[in-house]
């Protein structure tokens, strides 16, 4: 088998990992074992958030590198899941490149979770968190509401290939303008509870835990990126919160 498309299969599994939001030791150790599982004499794997190069000796010595560039990535356990079993399929039976990438490209093509699914739990978990931060039944209601929306709002704005941190943003400002609206008609006057129950959903937290954990395993670069880059998200959702009160607060 040609260690070329061997490297070609391995970095793009690898780069769905990264899009999933997967560590990017689990990604450079994933490309490393599927390399090696198919005859890979040396194998070296280099991963950040936002790119991936991998190298591969072949037995005659030949060597091959490619490079992927990671322009977006969210937070999708299910594929993570799925690329897992995958992986562990792979390094078992070593089973034709062909039916790798039909099963690759199935689980790239999948949802993962349907958008009513997914719309419906963040729905719930803007609901609990704002429950948890001493709403009331009021204030988790509206919460419930604008949790469900700002979802299909995120998801509406993708097809615009629109910046992440502008998106944050735009979702802080949203679930802001939408709370502080809600509370000047009396029907949930605690819009605190209200916009930190939704902001918990926006949070980078995955990604700063997976940023420190990489730090710790010796992956300081990544793990530097990935945690200035949650801290950045963090702020733009401050922000975007921010400017709607400051906003609706002067003129309502």
């Amino acid at each position: 088998m040609e260690m070329k498309q061997v490297l070609v299969t391995a970095v793009d599994i690898g780069a769905c990992l990264l899009v999933s939001g997967g560590g990017v030791s689990r990604v450079e150790d994933t490309i490393n074992r599927i390399c090696r599982a198919y005859g890979a004499k040396e194998t070296d794997v280099f991963s950040i958030t936002s790119s991936i190069v991998a190298s591969v000796r072949d037995d005659s010595g030949e060597v091959y590198t490619r490079t992927k560039r990671i322009k977006e990535y969210h937070t999708d356990f299910t594929k993570l899941d799925q690329l897992n079993r995958l992986s562990r399929y792979i390094c078992e039976n070593q089973p034709d490149l062909q039916e790798v990438r039909k099963r690759l490209k199935k689980i790239e093509q999948g949802d993962g979770q349907s958008l009513e699914k997914r719309t419906l739990v963040s729905a719930v978990i803007a609901a609990s968190f704002t429950v948890f931060f001493g709403g009331g039944w009021q204030e988790s209601l509206a919460a419930f509401v604008i949790g469900g929306l700002v979802m299909l709002f995120r998801e509406y704005m993708k097809k615009f290939l629109i910046n992440r941190m502008f998106l944050d943003f735009l979702s802080a400002f949203l679930v802001a303008s939408a709370a502080y609206g809600i509370s000047k008609t009396g029907s949930a006057p605690g819009y605190g509870e209200v916009i930190i129950g939704n902001i918990m959903l926006l949070v980078p937290g995955v990604a700063f835990v997976n940023g420190l954990r990489d730090m710790i395993s010796g992956d300081t670069m990544s793990g530097i990126l990935t945690v200035c880059e949650s801290v950045i998200l963090a702020v733009f959702l401050a922000g975007g919160s921010f400017a709607a009160i400051v906003l609706w607060g002067g003129v309502i």
